[in-house]
């Protein structure tokens, strides 16, 4: 195995405080820059006279923005440290909330919302770097764990937003305070990283040759790129079509379905860094294979069962998967890759996922019109989630301790 000389922080940076800005990264990303447009698209259609054909195109875009900064990303890793890369794609993420704020036009709106669905990319992509410099072996999965929690603390943040401000200046407003607290977490965040420590020379004359232009691929972290794309395939189709199943198919209430949701927010916020600290003492493998399990109990219970019980058991057990899955990935990733390499590997990790999610959306959307129902989705759904514990059953039980 790869033995690299890092893992101490840099000097004078506080771990926790590290962690908390690193998360703030995609609570803002993500949760401000991703789905914060979806509560507000209503006032501003209002306001600014745009249909839902704009809307599909600016969503979609932000999809194809997600993808080719993913691309690039995995490409810029090879150049520059991953705390640049992040750090200014939250700033640009900053700066396009704050435009969001005054525009008075949909298409200069639409492409700010495209910038913004690409900036979710780079800017969480080099996450993985940046923890794997600045914190110890032991504690990484965790970190990543709280970090891929950071949607749903921006989402709940999104809530408090919209509910507190929508009657104080509408929705500029929210955009305005979305991107000052974003770039106030730029400022904390530059003088956190700025002593972040370049790639260290690997300490073994195995390190050396690893670290050639084709030496760092290998059989296990193929298999985690194929686990990645899986990821998408099931795991965001499975979010995607939850509600309509439940409301249009079922025929459940709003609220109840709200609850679910609510469920699967509330668990999020905690499952990544106690799955991630779960990960830290048996190891990212055998938590993948936890989380997997889980999320295939959770799809069956939504195939196999109508009631309302079951789906909040869905919600819970899906939740504990969701969240911590994307911090598990990068985090094996990082035990079999070295750190000069990392940013490009997951970057493709990333890309995968995204291509994953495309095509699991579309095929659940083809199910249901051809079958009629959801419920052969969702059984699919568990069987490439058992598709997946096998694969990751087959990858060798790799961990670093400092």
């Amino acid at each position: 195995m790869t033995t690299y000389a890092i893992g101490a922080r840099a000097p004078g940076v506080n771990g926790v405080v590290l962690a908390i800005v690193l998360t703030g990264f995609v609570a803002s990303t993500y949760g401000f820059g991703v789905y914060l447009f979806a509560s507000l698209v209503v006032d501003m259609r209002r306001d600014l006279g745009f249909g839902y054909t704009a809307v599909g195109l600016i969503t979609g875009g932000a999809q194809l923005g997600f993808l080719s900064f993913s691309v690039l990303t995995s490409y810029l890793g090879r150049f520059f440290q991953g705390w640049k890369i992040s750090l200014y794609s939250t700033l640009v993420t900053a700066l396009s909330l704050l435009g969001l704020a005054v525009s008075n036009n949909i298409w200069l709106s639409g492409a700010l919302l495209i910038l913004l669905g690409g900036c979710s990319a780079s800017a969480y992509i080099p996450l993985a770097e940046i923890v794997t410099k600045s914190f110890a072996a032991n504690k990484r999965a965790r970190v990543m764990g709280l970090i891929s929690s950071g949607t749903s603390y921006g989402v709940f943040i999104n809530g408090l937003l919209v509910s507190s401000l929508t009657l104080l200046g509408g929705w500029r407003n929210i955009w305005l305070t979305a991107g000052l607290v974003s770039l106030a977490l730029c400022v904390l965040a530059y003088f956190l990283l700025r002593n972040t420590p370049s790639p260290a020379i690997p300490t073994s004359e195995q390190s050396v040759v690893e670290q050639g232009d084709q030496k760092w691929l290998s059989g296990p972290l193929y298999m985690m790129w194929l686990v990645a794309f899986l990821n998408g395939l099931t795991l965001l189709p499975f979010q995607t079509y939850l509600a309509p199943f439940m409301r249009e198919e079922l025929g459940l209430s709003a609220s109840t379905a709200g609850l679910v949701w609510s469920t699967i927010g509330a668990v999020g916020m905690a499952a990544g860094f106690l799955v991630g600290w779960i990960a830290d003492r048996v190891g990212a493998r055998l938590a993948l294979i936890l989380c997997f399990t889980s999320a295939c109990v959770a799809s069956l219970c939504v195939y196999h069962f109508d009631s309302e019980g079951y789906f909040y058991v869905a919600g819970f057990l899906f939740a504990l998967a969701f969240y911590p899955v994307f911090g598990l990935v990068p985090t094996y990733i990082g035990q079999i890759v070295g750190v000069g390499r990392l940013t490009q590997a997951f970057g493709i990790a990333n890309v995968l996922i995204g291509l994953g999610g495309v095509c699991g959306n579309f095929l659940g959307g083809v199910c249901k019109d051809v079958l009629g129902s959801f419920a052969p989705l969702y059984m699919f759904i568990s069987i490439l989630l058992l598709v997946q514990l096998v694969v990751v059953a087959m990858l060798p039980d790799v961990r670093q301790n400092d």
